[in-house]
């Protein structure tokens, strides 16, 4: 059978290691692309869009992201665990039927409530696109439960696809209609929906095209309802929790709004987007794999293995961007997205310490499914939470921005930290394993930083420091392809029989 069309595998350990650069490098060819094709047009939209737009469309995004994290009740974390292909095709259909429910509830709470909404976020610009969200929450919801399902069969060529789509059609669009004279937060708003719409279809194309007839026909009403109860820690537990993640990863749009201007909102959120990049290049497709691996090595002796080499490889992937970004974040921003966002940069600057220990716990946090210790995700998630409406708050209330950021990320890097080790732990993944992989690389990364700081002192000019930077980390991961083998095992290398 094909890659689209063969029943999920469960390969031993050796077989495991060989695969998962290629299923990575799927993955990752796919958001290379629509990485390059974002990046080359963000610029552009940034010097359409004002920070104060973004703020508006940021915020948007935001209330979606709360509404669809629950669109499934976290049920399609579950399609991928069933031995029975029959029984993770009545965990989908579960999932179709709960986000219908959900999106109608949307829509009447948007209905009812929406001037409130407004009002509590300081956001009236808002009030025009509300109705959009249930539409637009319930396409990331759908787009969720499909990638996973997609996940089940190791369809990872398609989600690349998919990943280009979204990206190219979403930037293409937003910079189209700004270019037509509509230069409002409905074209960033209205951009973003389709892109992810277009690349929803294909996913569902896909799924229904290779799976109808052989899965989802054996399905009954009996039998979904079996798997809801089956795998009812998700919705009673886990919901609540990844709940409680999303509003926390929303707060600071939501406060920041609030507390000072969508403008401050706006420059946090393109911040925050490149922050993201490096997480959607290369830091996801690793988690997605990584779960669909750790699933099948939690009923083997290779989870500890498979845990202390993910981590390590995700270690040494992040050193050298994230805290170059602390040391050039501004100029960067300055020089590539335009003058009004450089302090866009400074926020990066601020939060490159957290978005690194981000970057690495964030993959192995899908342990805490594995494990399935649902409840201490979400006390995990409560505490993260709690410490960030503290932190906002507090420089809110002193109406201090940098502040509240530098709160934030201090609170951040305690909090993920101590998800990383507890779940690690928990895997029987060794500390010291990990230590011996990544020492020499970060001694490597450190020293590099610290020259790219020194030179930083002489007051250069932009264009020269983030030249020096980039050179800098492009010579750091060129040399880690070619010497580290850990990176060359997992990601770069393909094996005779891949």
């Amino acid at each position: 059978m094909t890659e689209e069309q063969g029943a999920p595998q469960s390969p031993d350990a050796d077989t495991d290691k060989k695969s998962f650069g290629k299923d990575v490098g799927k993955l990752v060819s796919g958001t290379v692309i629509a990485q390059i094709a974002g990046i080359l047009l963000i610029p552009i939209i940034t010097r359409i869009f004002g920070p104060e737009i973004y703020g508006v469309a940021a915020t948007f995004i935001s209330l979606v992201s709360v509404i669809a994290v629950i669109g499934c009740m976290r049920y399609e974390l579950a399609i991928l665990l069933p031995k029975d292909d029959r029984d993770a095709g009545a965990v989908f259909l579960a999932c179709l039927l709960i986000m219908v429910c959900v999106s109608l509830a949307s829509l009447l709470g948007i209905w009812l409530f929406g001037d409130i909404i407004v009002g509590l976020l300081n956001a009236p610009a808002l009030k025009e696109y509300l109705i959009l969200v249930p539409i637009a929450a319930f396409i990331n919801s759908l787009y969720m439960a499909l990638r996973y399902w997609n996940s089940r069969w190791r369809r990872f060529g398609t989600q690349a696809t998919t990943q280009v789509l979204q990206s190219v059609s979403a930037s293409g669009l937003k910079l189209g209609f700004g270019g037509l004279g509509y230069v409002n937060a409905g074209s960033l708003i209205i951009g973003e929906i389709i892109g992810n719409g277009l690349g929803t279809l294909v996913l569902l194309y896909q799924a229904v095209r290779c799976d109808l007839s052989a899965v989802w026909s054996n399905c009954s009403l009996s039998s979904i309802r079996t798997q809801i109860i089956r795998y009812k820690k998700f919705p009673l537990i886990d919901s609540g929790s990844t709940l409680l993640n999303t509003v926390s990863w929303q707060l600071p749009v939501f406060m920041l709004t609030g507390f000072f201007s969508s403008t401050v909102a706006g420059l946090y959120a393109l911040g925050f987007q490149m922050l993201q990049m490096p997480m959607s290049l290369v830091g996801r497709s690793i988690g997605q794999v990584f779960f669909q691996r750790a699933s099948v090595a939690k009923h083997t002796t290779g989870l500890p293995e498979i845990v202390e080499e993910t981590s390590s490889l995700l270690i040494i992937l992040s050193v050298m961007p994230f805290l170059l970004l602390t040391i050039v974040g501004g100029d960067l921003f300055s020089l590539v997205f335009g003058a009004e966002w450089e302090e866009a940069g400074i926020f990066v600057q601020i939060l490159g310490v957290w978005a690194m220990i981000w970057f690495i716990t964030s993959p192995l946090s899908v342990l805490i499914n594995v494990h399935e210790i649902l409840g201490f995700g979400l006390k995990y998630n409560f505490l993260n939470f709690i410490t960030r409406v503290f932190s906002l708050a507090i420089g809110g209330i002193l109406g201090n921005v940098y502040l509240a950021l530098m709160l934030f990320m201090i609170s951040g890097v305690f909090v993920y930290g101590y998800m990383g080790y507890v779940v690690i732990d928990r895997s029987g993944a060794s500390f010291r394993k990990i230590g011996n992989h990544v020492k020499k690389p970060v001694f490597i990364g450190l020293g590099i930083c610290g020259a790219v700081a020194f030179i930083s002192l002489f007051q250069l000019q932009g264009i020269v420091l983030c030249s020096i930077a980039i050179a800098a980390g492009i010579g750091y991961i060129l040399f880690m392809i070619r010497k580290n083998v850990l990176v060359k095992q997992y990601l770069f290398i393909k094996r005779k029989g891949m």
